[in-house]
């Protein structure tokens, strides 16, 4: 499927290459190839981005033309001079723009008939084309990350409600699905829960330019990556253990119940999780209080410790 990144990125290319060549400038391609790489996620890091690659190319550019003038353009200078660039962008932590930099000293070592400031010049004012425009089209049309956040919100949610609703069809069945089984389903929640994480970092970049309304998503995929957290330690702290009847009858209305809170939760409808969490405690304190022999102490150790990180659960979906 196509996305505005894609379309924005062939926009931008096309416009720094026809600009290039209406400039007549030396290898107007190079302009393009810039462009692809200053659309980036967010506008802010178009900008930043942008900044260090002009840098970077003023160096490459400036070094590539003194060289050529002081030692001419054999296959050993041009490997020194590579050679320096790659040095000085990994001592200054700036290995990411070692490309940029690169190209623009061996196009200016190619162009040995202009003159140096004209070698350097040409460099220089490619990038600022393909820096200038690819920023340009990015902010045209800015990214949608709060729509793509919220549609990731939701589908996360709703992934962990089918995790739970999975243990209370298990429950109803009195049994205990195996840990294996709950960990692959677990791993896909994870795996919406950091492209989710990663599309807020990028609305947290480009606050400053676009107001971004509504909650703070980040907060939210965290409190939900923490729910993920609390149902794998529900899952594992039951492994192994023997079914009570009561208990799991017992957990099963309570997850029922749980799933329709979380539900009305996310629409904003009134939940009352505080009684769930009264009746979660009530029962923790009255497991002890039944007299069922040592035998039944790892069962009832293990229904206690699942109630605790249920009720953890439910406090952090009341938090959202």
């Amino acid at each position: 499927m196509i996305g505005a990144r894609v379309i924005k990125t062939s926009l931008a290319v096309s416009l720094s290459v026809l600009t290039a060549r209406t400039l007549d400038l030396h290898t107007p391609l190079f302009a393009g190839i810039v462009s692809v790489l200053s659309v980036q996620p967010s506008i802010i890091r178009s900008f930043r981005l942008g900044i260090q690659q002009t840098m970077s190319a003023a160096i490459g550019s400036v070094l590539g033309a003194l060289t050529m003038y002081s030692f001419g353009t054999s296959c050993f200078v041009v490997g020194l001079v590579t050679l320096i660039l790659m040095v000085l962008h990994v001592k200054f932590r700036r290995a990411n723009m070692l490309l940029i930099s690169v190209v623009s000293a061996i196009n200016t070592m190619g162009a040995a008939d202009l003159t140096f400031l004209e070698a350097a010049g040409n460099e220089v004012s490619l990038v600022l084309i393909g820096v200038g425009i690819g920023t340009l089209v990015n902010c045209l049309h800015k990214p949608k990350h709060q729509e793509r956040a919220e549609d990731l919100i939701q589908q996360s949610e709703a992934m962990l409600r089918a995790l739970l609703h999975f243990m209370c069809l298990s429950f109803k069945e009195q049994e205990i699905t195996s840990y294996p089984i709950m960990r692959e389903q677990i791993d896909q929640v994870r795996e919406y829960i950091e492209r989710g994480k990663e599309i807020s970092r990028l609305m947290i970049e480009d606050e400053k330019i676009v107001n971004f309304s509504g909650k703070n998503t980040l907060m939210i995929f965290r409190t939900l990556e923490s729910c993920v957290e609390r149902i794998r330690d529900m899952s594992k702290a039951l492994q192994g253990t023997a079914c009570l009847p009561a208990e799991l009858a017992f957990s099963e209305k309570a997850i029922a119940l749980l799933v329709k809170m979380q539900e009305r939760k996310f629409l904003g409808r009134s939940a009352h999780m505080d009684v769930m969490g009264k009746i979660l405690e009530k029962r923790r304190k009255s497991m002890w209080t039944q007299q069922k022999g040592e035998e039944y102490f790892e069962s009832k150790l293990a229904f206690y410790n699942f109630y605790g990180f249920l009720h953890e659960y439910l406090k952090m979906i009341d938090s959202v």
